[in-house]
């Protein structure tokens, strides 16, 4: 199982915008290891697409300038490695730049159940299909009522704390 951070944008007149939520997972992210920039730039992180870029270019420039080309390919690797481990937290952390707010954390097997599991609540089993057999409804990730679930606690998602805790 995997955690799902649920973000959406601040409520306005006490009404929430569902159809702006975002789910996004919490753990390394594979084809931000492989594709660093691209994968920032799709996701909107100007800055940190940037950086990365001009780090891998400093690099290069250096570890071909001393002839330890190996060494800035390693070294490439490493950074590359930490955008895969920091990318979903970057993209989280934009996000509630531009206005969002993390409002929970959801377990759930992949982001499909993670937003059924977040919208339907506790009508998770009240849609399940007739033919579906009671052990896999009981298999189902447990999920709270609207009211008491709680609100997502700050502290470490990914490998450094959230801005503004500290």
């Amino acid at each position: 199982m995997a955690s799902f951070l649920v973000l959406a944008p601040r409520s306005q007149n006490g009404q929430r915008d569902d159809d702006r939520t975002v789910f996004i997972r919490d753990g390394f992210a594979v084809l931000a290891f492989v594709l660093p920039v691209p994968w920032l730039l799709v996701h909107r992180l100007w800055f940190e697409a940037v950086l990365v870029l001009g780090l891998t270019i400093v690099i290069s420039v250096v570890g071909d300038s001393t002839g330890h080309d190996d060494m800035a390919a390693f070294v490439t690797v490493l950074l590359s490695l930490l955008v895969g481990f920091e990318a979903n937290n970057w993209r989280a952390a934009a996000l509630e730049r531009r206005g969002c707010e993390q409002i929970a954390v959801v377990d759930a097997r992949n982001a499909d159940d993670a937003e059924t599991i977040w919208f339907l609540g506790p009508n998770i089993a009240a849609v399940a299909l007739p033919s579906t057999p009671a052990s896999l409804i009981s298999d189902m990730p447990p999920s709270l009522p609207a009211a008491a679930r709680k609100q997502a606690l700050g502290g470490m998602v990914g490998l450094v704390s959230l801005r503004g805790e500290h």
